[in-house]
């Protein structure tokens, strides 16, 4: 998985608080994560005010980005838990008018893979909010197949760091991509050699034990 991935542990050099809010029992932190390899992401932290400390922790992903994000995180807030709601490096607004998939062509031909920085870059993300948030462990909740990939090679490579990871509109297989092929624009992290080969998502998911896997109605059912 290591090298079919081209996974390299990268550290949160600086975890910038850019904006905060308090409105509706709702507190907010909103966050840039600069990475030790230049590469960024940023996030938008919630909970209950009166929700106290060390609470379990969720952080949420979404294809389309944090913002289409807001129903699943307003649920685990409603739930009296902590979310990051996350935006990865080639996710979310900061990437809609910049062609991310150039930019991953560009680590691709440098012999990098964008999964595995991306990957890389949830895991110690993850550590910063567990921490932070006084867990043991933290849950992933993420909609659609390129957060729903990334996380499973997290949690793959750290399986002692996730607790549960939930899956919505993923699918169950990558042999459904031979069926109906995402374009390197729409989905550049798919494009990784070998990837195929080696791996299928049940596959990941033993891997990621005992992390729990859950794939609520993949596209391929």
């Amino acid at each position: 998985m290591i090298s079919v991935v081209c996974y390299k542990p990268v550290r949160l050099a600086r975890a910038w608080t850019i904006a905060n809010t308090k409105h509706k029992g709702v507190e907010t932190l909103s966050y840039l994560f600069e990475m030790s390899n230049g590469l960024s992401g940023s996030g938008v932290w919630a909970k209950g005010i009166v929700t106290p400390e060390k609470t379990p922790v969720t952080i949420v992903l979404n294809d389309q980005g944090r913002k289409a994000a807001a129903p699943d995180v307003s649920d685990r807030v409603n739930r009296d838990e902590q979310v990051l709601a996350l935006d990865l490096t080639f996710f979310g607004d900061a990437w809609k008018d910049n062609a991310p998939f150039s930019y991953a062509q560009i680590l691709d031909a440098e012999g990098e893979r964008p999964l595995g920085m991306q990957a890389a870059q949830l895991v110690e993300i993850a550590r910063w909010i567990r921490e932070r948030a006084g867990a043991q462990k933290v849950r992933l909740e993420v909609r659609g197949i390129r957060t729903e990939t990334i996380s499973l090679v997290a949690a793959a490579l750290q399986p002692d760091l996730f607790s549960q990871i939930v899956a919505r509109d993923g699918i169950s297989s990558f042999g459904f991509l031979l069926q109906a092929p995402a374009t390197f624009e729409q989905a550049p992290e798919l494009f990784c050699l070998d990837l195929y080969k080696e791996f299928d998502l049940d596959r990941l998911a033993a891997i990621a034990a005992p992390a729990q896997v859950h794939v609520d109605r993949p596209r391929d059912h």
